[in-house]
């Protein structure tokens, strides 16, 4: 979810786009997005979004151009909690959490329980940090702290 002056926006892995709830509560369908997204939002000229089915974060542009990022892929021996037979479990390179730090860079959270810096106007990634390879567990809500500024 994320929320400005122009309205509340919603999306989800089953919403295939963008959701704006704005004036007088009017809900209305913005965008088209490709199922298995998290966290999309409106941004400068398009949309930033966890194109989680795909393990990347995305920024598109209206005029179609787009910067993709891969999620991070640790080796798969150094995982943790894979083999517990549970379809919920969350899987590796599983994007989840998405905010803007500043105009040009962002950070993403994924599974197992990272959270990478990625910078748009260079393309690259900047830093990541790690918290546990457990495979069960993904940063999800991601925000700059304090709120407001």
């Amino acid at each position: 979810m994320f929320a400005d002056g122009h309205g509340i926006f919603i999306s989800g892995m089953r919403t295939a786009g963008i959701i704006r709830i704005g004036d007088k509560n009017a809900v209305t369908k913005i965008l088209e997005l490709p199922a298995g997204t998290h966290n999309a939002r409106p941004f400068r000229d398009g949309v930033l979004f966890n194109d989680t089915a795909a393990s990347h974060v995305r920024y598109v542009c209206r005029d179609g151009t787009e910067q993709n990022f891969p999620i991070p892929r640790y080796d798969p021996a150094a995982l943790t909690h894979t083999e517990l037979g549970d379809e919920k479990v969350a899987r590796q390179g599983f994007g989840r959490g998405l905010c803007v730090i500043e105009e040009a860079i962002i950070a993403a959270g994924s599974s197992p329980s990272t959270v990478t810096l990625y910078d748009l106007e260079t393309g690259s990634d900047i830093t990541r940090v790690n918290f546990s390879m457990d495979i069960r567990n993904a940063v999800h809500g991601l925000e700059v702290w304090p709120f407001g500024g």
